[in-house]
């Protein structure tokens, strides 16, 4: 008898795309982590036969134990955060998606370039729905990054690029490659300082500055490659300050994490920062990284940990705001946000975002090699 297809209805299967954690708090788990991550052409752009020698030799054999005992600090006994995050944000957004698409026309899922589910998990689960007549028609990825860089969108493209090339079936699909200036994320990073503000506030703390940091890369890849990460940094940092309600803007301050080699790396470096504000009689600053939208281990031990513990030798205080995680109002918001990209009309997409004006741009510090 032949097959039947029934053309299915109209759908976008949204995946949210996170990098994802190790399997595992172990050296083992670790080596195989960091050979997949450090491995990506994109992460690391350096000549690839010399940086091949590098990581296998020196890399691979010494980092593993250092970083096992990094994310073992973050171990629940069961998972990282990054994964239960990404895991419940998923859930609740699909939650308020309800009332705003009765009719289904917008599916989500999450998946992990790093860690289950794959994206080819979900691609197998859209291939597995297409033959039952109720996969969706359209594919859309979200990659969990506000600001594009190379060296995570693009990686992502990669990723999905690759699992493409083994396919046969191929929807219509689309990458929305940033969303830091939405009013989703910008509105409710706002808020998530102002209220840790407020509450330090009322725990009669009164904080000094506020330290907006981001995760590093190479000054390089923005000056001679031109890599949108710098100015979508500053894009961020402006609009938060703009909608800060709890600090006066001349007391927020926008810097850089997480450097690794000895490239220069973009400046101004955050412990400099939090070191010359304390110098200057800053004790109590509070600090957000709006690079991330789960807590990780580059917020929760990186400045949850570590930069706590030197803001304490320099004789400071440092006070971690967390991510928004799965916060009720931004997973709310999100919501909003993945309908209007995958139903909305071009009008209601662009009266989602912020703008900045032509002045506002002229305030963004240029970037210059050699002098950091």
């Amino acid at each position: 008898m032949k097959k039947i297809f029934s053309h299915p209805k109209r759908k976008t299967k949204v995946v949210f795309v996170q990098l994802g954690s190790p399997e595992a708090p172990t050296p083992k788990a670790l080596r195989k982590y960091l050979r997949e991550f450090l491995g990506d052409p994109r992460v690391i752009d350096l000549n690839p036969w010399l940086w091949k020698i590098v990581l296998n030799l020196f890399i691979l054999p010494l980092r593993p134990k250092k970083s096992a005992k990094l994310y073992e600090r973050i171990w629940d006994g069961e998972s990282f955060p990054l994964i239960t995050n990404t895991e419940r944000f998923t859930d609740k957004v699909r939650e308020e998606l309800k009332p705003l698409d009765p009719n289904g026309h917008v599916e989500v899922n999450h998946a992990f370039l790093l860690s289950p589910p794959f994206v080819n998990e979900v691609y197998d689960s859209w291939e597995e729905d297409i033959e039952n007549g109720v996969g969706a028609t359209k594919l859309m990825v979200i990659p969990m990054f506000p600001q594009y860089s190379e060296s995570t969108i693009a990686s992502g493209i990669d990723a999905l690029a690759k699992e493409l090339s083994k396919r046969v079936k191929i929807p219509t699909f689309e990458v929305i490659t940033n969303f830091h200036r939405t009013h989703a994320f910008i509105n409710n990073s706002a808020a998530q300082v102002d209220s840790k503000i407020e509450k330090l506030r009322c725990d009669g703390v009164l904080i000094d500055s506020l330290v907006i940091s981001f995760h590093g890369m190479q000054k390089r890849r923005i000056v001679k490659k031109g890599d949108d990460y710098y100015r979508h940094c500053y894009e961020t940092f402006k609009l938060i300050v703009n909608n800060l309600k709890e600090i006066d803007p001349k007391h927020v301050f926008m810097s850089f994490q997480s450097r690794f080699g000895h490239e220069e790396w973009i400046t101004p470096y955050t412990d400099d920062v939090v070191q010359d504000l304390i110098k200057k009689g800053n004790k109590h600053i509070a600090i957000y990284s709006p690079s991330f939208v789960a807590d990780c281990l580059e917020t929760t031990d990186e400045l949850g940990h570590e930069l706590v513990s030197d803001a304490i030798e320099w004789g400071g205080n440092i006070y971690p705001i967390e991510c928004l995680n799965t916060n009720e109002k931004w997973c709310k918001d999100f919501a909003h946000y993945t309908y209007t990209q995958a139903e909305g009309s071009a009008k209601a997409k662009e009266e989602i975002e912020y703008q900045l004006s032509e002045m506002e741009y002229q305030e963004m510090p240029d970037l210059v090699m050699g002098t950091g």
